[in-house]
């Protein structure tokens, strides 16, 4: 439900994102690559609706004049009724397409891996076409210095690698997400899967993007960060509210969200599960919207978003005029090497961009 201590004014306060008079069609780049899709909707490749029905109140819209807010929506539909260049930064954990009957191990007992109907696979084809309208949709929306991060396996990045090349991002980074503890392969026919993939890419090779690089040096104790990150998955203390079976770390994100945004912009997770990223942003003093399907997944980010927004509260020197790095479960690492843990508070490097001459 919409958050009842919302203040009347508040809606009015929100920038209107929202503002198309009609659902954007897939540029006429991402068109030229759709392959034939058997059994798809003839709307989900191509729609124009003037004049269509007001888009709901957000799902939840934090007391602060909607700085944090969570939409239920199918993530394509929303996305397509976003105004052009009006967020400066996307993360997006999209479908991984894993969840086909196989197994894994989860505390120590075999489980299969079915995460929900949204995960199953559409054949490569159909995967493909996913991954290039939802990105070819996020590059519409992304400001012309914005980037986007979007995370993966090997059953999905490829392809969202090579749409990103082809409606003409420009890749900055492949992150190597280590997870330092993972699940063992139960089959014992492959090598443990013990990372994921991260990748960074900006809107177009003109942009100019943000990466706080003094920021990240500092967090590493005074070195370049590499591309290798090591970070537990979450703890304990993540789940407190619940779980969400692809729930990514605190840590991952507030690096994520520290290295690439200033404080005020805009964050959009367009499949945002239990809202880590709202979490991060929240922390951060960045803004945020988060595009969930699911009511069982929203009812979780809720709560995470307003226990933070809580916390920030009682700790209001944390909040906006600070870099604050998470309180580690016993997990959920800051540094590559695995050697700094903790909570350390650095001063934010605002205006910096593109920190790095080495591009």
């Amino acid at each position: 439900m919409p958050d009842p201590a919302l203040p009347a004014h508040a809606e009015a306060l929100l920038p209107d994102l929202f503002d198309r008079p009609d659902a954007a069609d897939p540029s006429p780049r991402a068109l030229s690559l759709l392959p034939p899709v058997p059994d798809t909707a003839p709307d989900l490749i191509q729609e124009t609706r003037p004049g269509y029905a007001a888009l709901a109140p957000p799902y939840y819209s934090s007391a602060d004049g909607g700085r944090l807010r969570l939409y239920q929506a199918d993530s394509l539909e929303l996305l397509r009724r976003m105004r052009d260049e009006s967020v400066d930064m996307i993360f997006a954990d999209p479908p991984y397409f894993l969840s086909n009957g196989g197994i894994t191990c989860v505390g120590g007992r075999m489980v299969r891996v079915d995460k929900g109907g949204w995960d199953k696979s559409q054949g490569i084809i159909g995967d493909h076409a996913f991954n290039l309208l939802w990105l070819d949709q996020c590059r519409r929306i992304l400001k012309p210095n914005g980037t986007i991060w979007v995370t993966g396996t090997s059953h999905n990045i490829h392809s969202v690698g090579y749409a990103l090349q082809v409606l003409d991002y420009k890749i900055l980074n492949d992150i190597a997400w280590y997870k330092i503890n993972p699940p063992p392969n139960l089959a014992c026919r492959y090598f443990t899967h013990a990372t994921e993939t991260i990748l960074w890419a900006a809107k177009s090779v003109k942009s100019k993007h943000t990466f706080n690089y003094p920021l990240m040096k500092e967090q590493n104790g005074g070195k370049q960060m590499k591309s290798l990150w090591e970070i537990l998955p979450p703890g304990k203390s993540e789940k407190r509210h619940g779980k969400h079976p692809t729930q990514k770390p605190e840590a991952l994100l507030w690096r994520i969200v520290a290295a690439s945004t200033q404080p005020g912009e805009m964050v959009l997770d367009p499949f945002c599960g239990s809202a880590t990223t709202g979490v991060a942003c929240a922390r951060l003093g960045r803004q945020f919207i988060g595009i969930e399907r699911e009511a069982e997944h929203l009812e979780l980010a809720v709560k995470r978003l307003k226990d933070e927004i809580e916390i920030m509260n009682l700790q209001p020197a944390l909040a906006f005029n600070s870099v604050t790095s998470p309180t580690f479960d016993g997990g959920g690492g800051g540094v590559e090497d695995g050697k700094r843990r903790g909570t350390t508070s650095f001063t934010t490097h605002s205006g910096q961009r593109s920190c790095c001459a080495c591009h």
